[in-house]
């Protein structure tokens, strides 16, 4: 199947909004091998576009690859564009003559987003709003959400914001009517690595010798890799029959409490302690991947949990053996297992 994922890509237009930031750079680089015809990113931070542009020159004008080629590739294969999804007309213009639209763009962290719920609705509900719908009215042939497992029984207004933008995505076709348009989401957990999350926040105070505070000592979430995270996205988009969320179901997790030890274990840190508040800040203990209304539409194929359409298709898998794989409390990565895997996708070293 992987040769025909790429296969499928070559020639395409592509659209990356958010492509700033730590999934979306990641796609982009990884389209750009690819034999795509153009890739579009769409970001509101000027000095992160300027930052991928460096980065796609690093990377892609290598010995190996040669200077012509990313002559070739400034000229004619990558655009940024620098806009907002709140802003519909901006949106009209970067959807034109795309073929697929992958949208990143989002206010991600929970405890920003608490206190300011206008702004993120402005962005997580509307800016989906705008960018669905211009894709809708250009035609474009496939639109994917990236969402995530905070949109199950959400606690927070990002959780809250995300599952509305969900709802947005999958009732398109009812909203819309008939649209030549596919829509389809993904759900991921943590992303290891990404900015502003627990592991590059943990390593820089060991580094610094400041305590680290856990919020509650039995607080467990599912984790995936940046490779994890773009592989999920070009075989979901591949895959995508319109109205379906992709949840990958190899998803590993982790307690909280069990990274933070590893961590500090193996800086060999003996000033930092780690403090446990048991106490949480607009988050759960549990991260849930599906809720228990959506076992009833959810599908087991292609290595993940698909909920399809939850109008006409019901679903036949076993729900006690589905029921045990959906919370963050789950099948633990053990403790030894934690640092290997951040070592994989290069967080430590």
């Amino acid at each position: 199947m992987k040769s025909q994922i790429e296969n499928y890509f070559k020639n395409k237009s592509i659209l990356v909004t958010g492509g700033t930031g730590t999934i979306g750079s990641a796609l982009v680089l990884k389209l750009l091998k690819s034999n795509c015809k153009v890739v579009r990113v769409l970001s509101n931070d000027e000095n992160g576009l300027f930052e991928l542009s460096e980065k796609v020159k690093m990377v892609l004008s290598t010995k190996e690859t040669g200077q012509n080629f990313f002559k070739n590739m400034l000229d004619t294969r990558i655009r940024y564009f620098l806009g907002d999804i709140r802003d519909y007309e901006r949106c009209a213009e970067v959807t034109l003559n795309v073929d697929i639209v992958i949208h990143a763009a989002a206010i991600k962290h929970v405890n920003i987003a608490e206190y300011n719920p206008t702004e993120v609705t402005k962005t997580n509900v509307v800016g989906t709003q705008n960018i669905l719908r211009a894709s809708i009215v250009n035609k474009v042939s496939k639109f994917l959400l990236i969402s995530t497992d905070k949109v199950v029984s959400p606690v927070n207004i990002m959780g809250i914001s995300k599952l509305q933008s969900e709802k947005i995505a999958i009732s398109s076709v009812e909203t819309h009517g008939k649209s030549k348009t596919k829509v389809s989401c993904v759900r991921f957990g943590n992303i290891l690595g990404s900015r502003g999350s627990v592991v590059p926040k943990y390593i820089n105070l060991l580094k610094n010798e400041k305590n680290i505070v856990v919020n509650h000592k039995d607080m467990a979430r599912f984790v995936m890799t940046t490779d994890e995270c773009t592989k999920m996205i070009l075989k979901a988009i591949y895959l995508t029959k319109g109205k379906e969320i992709f949840i990958l179901k190899s998803m590993k997790c982790f307690k909280i409490v069990d990274l933070a030890n590893e961590l500090l274990k193996f800086y060999k840190n003996k000033k930092s302690k780690i403090i446990i508040k048991n106490k949480n800040n607009f988050e759960k203990l549990y991260e849930e991947l599906f809720n228990i209304d959506e076992i009833d539409y959810l599908f087991d194929q292609h290595g993940f949990f698909i909920i399809k359409d939850i109008i006409n298709q019901k679903s036949k898998q076993n729900k006690k053996k589905l029921l045990s794989s959906r919370i963050s409390n789950f099948n633990f990565q053990k403790s030894k297992e934690i640092i290997p895997l951040l070592k994989k996708t290069g967080i430590v070293f």
